[in-house]
Order: C-alpha cells, then structure tokens, then sequence
C-alpha cells in the first residue's frame, strides 16, 4: 500500500470492516495490554463470510463479543442513521458488553471517532444519527419499531425459553433487507437454542451455522497452555507421548490439537469433569449438547463413538439433489436392511431412511421434513433394489401406510416386512409393515440400545447421534424424545434393526 495515497488507503479501510478494526480499534489482551484489534482466526472466518442471519456455537473466550461490539462501531461510523443492537441474558453481561463497547469506543482515532451525542447506561448515541443499543432479554419486545443493520445475542443459550422467541421473533422483522444478525453461545443443555442449532446445521432454516472448536484456537490461551504444560511436568516429570494417550485424545491430535493443548485439557478436566469440559470447550457441535441424566443411550458412547465416524462417500449419480447421505455403497451378494419412519412432508415432522448391512453397519441415510409420501415411495423402492432388494421395514403409522401400499401393490416389492395378526376367524394373517404398538415400541428401542451400547452396530450419521441424545426415559416406562426436533431417524434405525432380527428373506 505503499504507492497508495492516504486517501485512497482511507477509502480502502472504510469499505472493509477487517481493516477498519485493526487500523481504528484497540482491545485489552489477557495481559492487561492495549493492542491494535488484529482478528484472531475464528473472528475472522465470522465477519469474512457472515450471512444475513447466523448462529455461532462455539468454546469460551474466543472473542466473538468483542468482533461483535467493533463492528457495531464500524457500522455505526461508516454510515448515518444507523441502528445497531447487542443483547446479552443478564444485566451483569450487558454491562461488561456496554463497557467493552465503551473501551473500544474510546481507542478510536480522533477524526475518525464520531462524536457522542448521548452516552447512557443502554445506548451510544452518535452525531450522525447513528447509535448502539445494549440491553438484556427482557419481557419487552427491545426490536419493536427499530429498524436494524446489525444484532448480536450473546449467551443466547442461557436466554430464558420463552423471552428468547419472542425477542428473536422481533429482531427477525426489525433487521433492514442488508441487515444481518448474529446469534451466539457457548452450550447450555438442550432448550431453544440447542433445538435452533440443530435445524441450522440440518439445513433446515435460514440460519448459517458456525461452529468454532477449542482445539483450532492457539491463541486465546497460549500462556494458560505454557503454565499448565510447566503443571504437569512437575507432577510427572515428562509430558505424555502419543501412545499414552486415550483413544480420545489421540483422536484430538488427529483432529489438530496439539501436546500442550491435550495437557491443558487434562489439567480442566481434573479440576472439574470431563462432561462440564465438553461443554464450555466442544470439540464438536454433537458433544457441546450432551448431557447425563435420564438418557436412554449411553451418553459416553455417544460422546466417543462420534468422534469416529466414517466420512460420507460421493452420492451415486442416480440419487443426486435427494437429502440421501452415502457411507458404503451395496456390495454384490451381500444383504441390506431398510427402516423407514415417514411423515407427511410438510416442514414439520421428518421421513428418515436409515439403511444398514447385515452386520448393522450404516450404509446410507434419507432425512428430510419436505418429501412427500409418494415421492418417498418412489425413493425408497430405488434404494431397495440398488442395496440388493434390500428388506424394508416400513412403520405404518399415519403416512407410513402410503408408502406401504405403493411398495405393495404399486411397485410389487415383494421383500417387506409383515406384522402377524389373528382375524376373527383365529387365523394368523400377515400384512405389510410394521406396527408400532405398548408392546413393540419398547421391545424395539430397548434392542437398539442393547445392540448399541454392545458394540453390535456402527452409525456414522451425525443427525441420529444428535436424536440418541435427546432421547430420554420418561418415567412412564415410556421413553421418548425430548425437545422439538423428533426421534424419526432413530425409530427408522430401530426399524432396519428389527429387520436383521426377523431372520426373513422374501426373494
């Protein structure tokens, strides 16, 4: 930029909010220092592709407040009559928001610095008509007749329930058509912002997910990972080689994590436990989630067998622009087994298609709340004859009887399962399909638990590990699924399992 004039690096600057932060804004480091604002790796990535609406899940302390409050001030500079809004859960949080926003305010060049026209405990009021809003999630509707160009949640996870939806609703409506909004938290259990997270990263709504690991960030931490590596030497006297490693956390290296950070994940979780780690620094978005309690599956296999799974393969040309996920491809002479879960294909509930091989391997997976009964018979009478005339087992539930019907007498599929019934008569009548009665459902659910938890199965498909998770006992002797997401990917499983324990074949 040398041969550049000032003028012209100037306008270069205002155009790019990267810039504009590093070259008018300063922060406190975690030594107490006043630095020029340089983004870290994971505040980069945000600003470089942010979309009008985005939900950040993410480890502590990687400083996604902080982008959050310089941007507000990029965009509250660079234009007039500007609005923009920060949010936090608590009046303690909105006051350190507000006094982060003050300090980095406060840095700002003169003659770039806008004037204050109004500096109280819940805005900064510009001269040009612009101003920034902190506040907290209150019953009020705090969006309601604004007009916004930028909005950040922060800690929306621990946002009460209730308030959450109707702020999130009202912000939604207040965003201008180039606004852009920005909802962001460390995990919290499962409660609206889990149930927002997962239709995010499904692709089920018009949020872009971010997720941000502990283990891509080697800077927010670099001198706690020094002091702590020094810790563990004086207790052992040498730091531990790979082959001491866990399975775990030989997995964590693979994934990027380096020796000290292991460490220092070693000594966190010796101060508190494994479970509170995973939440405040998630390796991936699945863990941050996981919780112990009154799961029907064991929450600790989750947790470690996901961090196995086997990367999707290429989609075969004939299923291509189908939400079908391959894993292994069908094998000559081998058997396949097919459960299906349908709904009605009208945003609401999912159809899932979990196929699986003899040995209840996952080989492909159909998830989707858009596809309709008949169109799902179709799909599914191709994937049937493309895993080997696979063996379906249908659930017959409301919609599921469509698609029963087409594979029946539509398509002539003859490899279906059949429930056994008696007729009036006293004799046994088989029909086609599965029903899901008081006595088949937990006979069902407790044979994949049995099979999971044994190690007799092997499931690659992120979206059922997410629905194991929340499945939980209800007291009742019932077990159920908890939250607004479903359980159709595990009753479809279930299903294909109960396929390999009916020891039929039809063709």
């Amino acid at each position: 930029m040398n041969n550049i004039s000032n003028t012209e690096k100037l306008k270069k600057i205002l155009q790019n909010p990267i810039l504009w932060i590093r070259y008018f804004c300063k922060i406190v480091d975690k030594q107490g220092k006043l630095v020029p604002f340089i983004l870290n790796p994971e505040q980069n990535k945000l600003v470089t592709e942010l979309d009008k609406f985005n939900i950040v899940l993410k480890s502590r302390q990687l400083g996604i407040t902080s982008v959050s409050c310089a941007l507000s001030l990029y965009y509250c500079h660079i234009e007039k009559g500007c609005t923009c809004l920060l949010m936090s859960y608590s009046l303690d949080s909105a006051r350190g928001i507000f006094s982060k926003l003050k300090q980095l305010y406060g840095e700002i060049p003169n003659g770039i610095r806008q004037s204050i026209k109004n500096n109280n405990r819940q805005e900064l009021a510009f001269q040009n008509g612009s101003k920034i809003i902190v506040c907290t999630c209150g019953s009020k509707d705090v969006a309601r007749g604004l007009t916004i160009k930028f909005a950040h949640l922060s800690e929306y996870a621990f946002f009460r329930n209730d308030r959450a939806k109707k702020n999130l609703l009202a912000l939604e409506q207040a965003l201008r058509p180039d606004g852009m909004l920005i909802i962001e938290s460390t995990a919290n259990g499962l409660n609206h912002y889990s149930e927002k997270w997962q239709q995010a990263e499904n692709g089920e709504s018009m949020y872009k997910p971010f997720f941000f690991s502990w283990i891509n960030d080697k800077l927010m931490f670099r001198t706690e990972y020094k002091m702590f590596m020094k810790k563990y030497i004086s207790i052992h006297g040498t730091i531990p080689t790979k082959a001491q490693l866990s399975d775990t956390e030989q997995k964590l290296i693979d994934l990027g994590a380096s020796m000290e950070q292991i460490v220092w994940r070693k000594m966190k979780i010796a101060n508190s436990s494994e479970e509170e780690f995973r939440q405040e620094f998630p390796s991936n978005p699945t863990e941050a989630f996981l919780t112990s309690g009154n799961n029907v599956f064991d929450i600790q296999q989750i947790h470690h067998k996901i961090m196995f799974i086997h990367k999707p393969i290429e989609t075969p040309q004939q299923f291509k622009n189908l939400s079908i996920t391959f894993w292994k491809l069908p094998q000559e002479g081998k058997r396949y087994y097919i459960g299906v879960d349908t709904a009605e294909g009208t945003g609401l509930d999912h159809s899932a298609i979990e196929i699986i091989d003899k040995d209840g391997y996952q080989c492909a997976e159909l998830y989707s709340n858009t596809i309709k009964p008949y169109v799902l018979s179709d799909v599914l009478h191709r994937l049937a004859l493309y895993y080997n005339n696979a063996f379906c087992v249908i659930e017959k539930a409301s919609s599921g009887h469509i698609v029963v019907d087409k594979m029946r007498n539509d398509y002539h599929y003859q490899n279906l399962y059949k429930s056994k019934a008696y007729d009036s008569t006293g004799c046994i009548r088989r029909r086609a399909g599965w029903e899901t009665t008081l006595k088949s459902r937990p006979i069902m659910i407790g044979d994949f638990v049995e099979i999971f938890e044994n190690n007799e199965c092997w499931i690659n498909s992120k979206i059922l590990y997410n629905e194991m998770k929340l499945f939980i006992n209800k007291g009742n002797g019932r077990s159920e699924h908890t939250g607004n997401t479903g359980d159709d990917a595990v009753i479809a499983f279930a299903l294909a399992l109960q396929g390999i324990k009916a020891g039929i074949w039809y063709v």
